[in-house]
Order: C-alpha cells, then sequence, then structure tokens
C-alpha cells in the first residue's frame, strides 16, 4: 500500500545528499535482491525526465539550495546512453548553488567504453564505483554475472587510462567456485589498478534469489563460514596494501572515504529520487519516503499535470525520536570510528554512558573481552568521547546491536 507524503511532513532543509535510482539491468544477478527490472533496450528517456521533474519537485518543497554528495546506483546506471547520462549529470548540478563535494556513478564493467567515461567526467562526476566482485570465470558464471574476466579486465585497463577521478570497486568473498586462493589471487589484481576505495562484502544469500534456490536445491554448494573466512583474508590483504577499515565492508586509503555513504551512516539528510529509492529527512521527528517499485506509475505521476505532495506515489514513515536513536547506534557501530559521545547527547538529549552500560553493563562487558572502546579524539580543537566496537568486535555488529538494542 502506498501512503501519501501530507503537507505537514515537509521538513525544510539547505543542503542534503542526493540518490538517484536507476533500476534497469541487462541481466539479474543470482545473488542480488535490489529492485531492478530487465532492460534490452536501454533506458527510457521518459524515465529520465520523470527522475529530474521529481528531484526539481523535492529541492522546492524542502527548499534545499544544494547537494551535499550525489550517488547515481541502480541497478546499472552504465546502461544510460552517454546523451541520457550528460542530460541527467549537469541538470543535477543546475539545480545546486555549490558542486557537490562528491558525485559518484555505479558502472558495470562490461558497459565501460572511452565515451561513457569522458561523458561521465565531463559532466562533474568525480567518483567511480565499478562492481568487479571477482576476476574468476568460474565464480562469475556460477552468479550469472554478465561480464567476465576478460571484459573486467578490458574495463578496468581503460579506467586507468581514460578516467582521472577517484576509482572504487567492489569485490565478494565466498562466492560458490572460488576458494581462498583464487579469491586473494583475485582481489590482488585489483588492487593492483590502483583504487583508492575497495568495498569487500562477504556474499550474502538473500531469500528468493536464484542462488537461494540454487543452493537449497543443491545444486551449488555454498559454506558461510568459508566465506567469512575469506573475508577476514580479504580484510588482511587490503590492510597490508594501505587500505583502512573504516566501515564493516568499506576500505580506503586515507582520506578516500566515500563521502555519500557517509551520509548514511552518520544519519545525515538525503532525497532519494527514482522507482524504488529511499529518501530520509531527520529532525525532532523526521520522514522517509520509498516510492512506488512499480516504474510506468512512477513515470506516469511525475510526468504528469497535477503533482502535488499529497498525490506521490511512496510509502511514508514518521521517524519519532525513538526511531532515529536506534538507528544512529545501528548505523554509528559499523563505522571502526565508532559515535561520538557529545554528538549523541546533543542529538537525543540522552547520556551515552548510561544508555550502552559503560560502567557496569553490556558496554563495560564488551570492553573487558576486548571488542569495544572508549577513547578520546579532538575534533575542533576539542577532546571528544567516542565509543566504538574494536576491529574484532566489529565482526560480531549484529550480536553487539542485538544486546543494545
Amino acid at each position: 500500500m502506498l501512503f501519501p507524503v501530507q503537507q505537514n511532513q515537509i521538513i525544510l532543509k539547505d543542503c542534503v545528499s542526493l540518490y538517484v535510482h536507476i533500476p534497469f539491468c541487462k541481466k539479474k544477478c543470482a545473488y542480488c535482491d535490489f529492485f531492478s527490472v530487465p532492460c534490452q533496450n536501454g533506458v527510457p528517456d521518459e524515465y529520465i525526465s520523470a527522475v529530474l521533474a521529481e528531484i526539481a519537485f523535492r529541492k522546492k518543497i524542502h527548499r534545499i539550495t544544494s547537494w551535499h554528495t550525489v550517488y547515481i546506483g541502480g541497478g546499472t546506471p552504465s546502461l544510460l546512453s552517454p546523451a541520457q547520462l550528460e542530460r541527467l549529470c549537469t541538470q543535477i548540478l543546475a539545480m545546486s548553488k555549490k558542486n557537490p563535494a562528491e558525485f559518484t556513478v555505479e558502472m558495470n564493467p562490461d558497459d565501460v567504453s572511452a565515451q561513457i567515461l569522458s561523458t561521465a567526467q565531463n559532466s562533474g562526476v568525480d567518483r567511480l564505483s565499478l562492481g568487479v566482485q571477482s576476476l574468476n570465470d568460474s565464480a562469475l558464471r556460477t552468479v550469472s554475472r554478465r561480464c567476465s574476466r576478460k571484459t573486467t579486465l578490458d574495463a578496468l585497463e581503460l579506467v586507468k587510462k581514460k578516467w582521472n577521478g577517484r576509482l572504487s570497486l567492489d569485490a565478494i568473498a565466498g562466492l560458490p567456485n572460488q576458494n581462498a586462493t583464487e579469491f586473494l589471487s583475485s582481489l590482488a589484481e585489483i588492487v593492483s589498478f590502483s583504487p583508492e576505495h575497495i568495498s569487500l562484502y562477504s556474499l550474502m544469500v538473500e531469500e528468493n534469489t536464484p542462488l537461494f534456490r540454487s543452493i537449497e536445491s543443491g545444486r551449488i554448494f555454498f559454506d558461510s563460514d568459508e566465506a567469512d573466512s575469506q573475508w577476514i583474508l580479504g580484510r588482511d590483504f587490503l590492510k597490508s596494501n594501505g587500505f583502512l577499515q573504516y566501515e564493516v565492508s568499506n576500505f580506503a586509503k586515507p582520506h578516500a572515504e566515500s563521502l555519500h555513504n557517509s551520509v548514511y551512516w552518520h544519519l545525515q539528510d538525503y532525497v532519494g529520487a527514482g522507482s524504488g529509492a529511499t529518501g530520509s529527512l531527520y529532525g525532532k521527528t523526521g520522514i522517509r519516503w520509498t516510492n512506488t517499485d512499480t516504474i510506468e506509475r512512477y513515470t506516469s505521476f511525475w510526468l504528469s499535470d497535477e503533482i502535488s505532495a499529497e498525490k506521490i506515489p511512496c510509502e511514508t514513515e514518521t521517524l519519532s525520536p525513538e526511531i532515529q536513536e536506534s538507528e544512529f547506534l545501528m548505523m554509528g557501530f559499523r563505522l571502526l570510528s565508532g559515535i561520538n559521545e557529545a554528538e549523541f547527547r546533543k542529538r537525543f538529549g540522552k547520556n551515552l554512558f548510561e544508555r550502552l552500560g559503560a560502567e557496569n553493563g553490556i558496554f563495560s562487558n564488551w570492553i573487558k573481552r576486548g571488542n569495544a572502546r572508549i577513547y578520546t579524539k579532538c575534533v575542533n580543537g576539542k577532546d571528544e568521547t567516542i565509543f566504538a566496537l574494536t576491529e574484532n568486535g566489529i565482526l560480531f555488529l549484529n550480536s553487539f546491536l542485538e544486546s543494545i538494542l
């Protein structure tokens, strides 16, 4: 069921981040449970027009003046034609009084060309996120990736020659038909292309995916313990090659952390535009919306002459202080840097020492086991108290969160 945005839910903001969803794929990977639809003939121009109309409308009603960061994700944004990508990017930038601190576009290696790289660069994009996942053909075939080792290596070589911005690459540990030695060899090759940022995931087998059904039926073998073991090997390899783990699944060279994803982890404001996209604006009472995932309904609404806040086809949720507090803890403890006690107190009016049981409770027990720590950090010339999980403790993040929430 879809619930309209009410006028009393409109929150006024200034500078927020923007996420744009391109929910089209030539072929869906067997492990993917994100919203996307098959698309063999390119992204419809009407969809781009609808997205731009939504962005302009939400910018107007929330009185947004600038985009802090921009992220175009999917789906497969690299299915956009160069003309569509240029139109989308340049019009997004035209709606901002100042340039975003970071502008990212996701691409599939199969779609990388000199033209699309040049268009992205000339249209204001300064960060490329490339979904490599693996350079092992057997593993790629098993999970129905449409790119091969060769096409991915060709894409990485082209990026190395033509791309002047920042580069982030994705890799997955524990893919079926990829042992630990093959995984590390693949990761080493990925690192050899000098990305500033790597997202390293341990394969999660989600229900209602083709991979889940294949594993359940016994056609494909998957060992979750092996996946976790490979991930730890990958983490240690990345650390030994100068990457800093700053979040559960994210590693970066110094000062190359993802600014856009940090918006999510710090519970900061972002607009989500596109079919299936989610946006969140926080405050004493915040709002969250998730747009309809019926692309035809989404497009027809935003291209109609009867656009109003009350009729937007989306589900909405009121974010109470209690919900925001829980999410702040859930997201903040994903970060190795942890949660600033003063920020928590300012935002929620509570003492984090008492909330977490830091003296004689849950957090103190995690400290005793070496899985958590409290440390002091200088922020704007002032010493601040920080609560964080250790490198070992973050491996048990879900257990920790269950205990405090």
